[in-house]
């Protein structure tokens, strides 16, 4: 069976963030896994050499429920970690980890998973931001916090649940389980 979709190339086009064929072809994120290497052809990783994807998680509805104690306390909101990257990284399961990318940087505690594909890091999607006004440092994990405001290819959707980071051992204070923060609220 053979696809062709000369309407939705032409539609698409027409948008003005970019052009696709007229038949199913990859197209490569602006902030995908070839991003994670400084040289693709020799396979050489660059400054930001894994790539982060965001999921959504039973603790919250994105930043929605964010604040409840009670869910804080049953629901922890670790960053996830190959066992193959956190072993050349020095990270194990409980570390506090410092995670960068080229907009921002925030902290999260560290669980090693074998379900987790290497050069891959799994964040948890929606918590809220806490940004330390001295350093720019989210000490809350907020995936918002390494993500810039871009378009992906294709059809101008936003580019928010992959990104490319670095991910290392952070040597100062450990974080403060979420359980243990004072609960906080929003003025809409």
């Amino acid at each position: 069976m053979e696809s062709y979709w000369a309407n939705l190339q032409k539609k698409i086009t027409a948008m003005g963030y970019s052009e696709i064929e007229a038949i199913p072809s990859y197209i490569e994120p602006i902030m995908g896994y070839e991003k994670t290497f400084s040289d693709w052809k020799k396979k050489i990783k660059g400054k930001y050499p894994y790539q982060m994807v965001t999921m959504h998680y039973m603790k919250r509805a994105h930043t929605v429920f964010d604040n409840i104690g009670q869910l804080s306390e049953a629901f922890k909101n670790p960053v996830y970690i190959s066992d193959e990257d956190a072993k050349k990284e020095g990270i194990i399961t409980g570390n506090t980890v410092l995670i960068e990318s080229s907009v921002g940087k925030t902290l999260r505690t560290a669980l090693v998973s074998s379900r987790v594909m290497p050069g891959c890091v799994v964040m948890l999607h929606g918590k809220w931001s806490e940004v330390d006004e001295k350093t720019g440092l989210d000490l809350n994990g907020a995936d918002s916090a390494l993500c810039p405001a871009s378009i992906t290819a294709g059809q101008g959707t936003s580019g928010y649940n992959s990104q490319i980071i670095n991910i290392s051992k952070y040597s100062d204070e450990p974080l403060t389980p979420d359980a243990e923060k004072p609960l906080r609220m929003v003025n809409l």
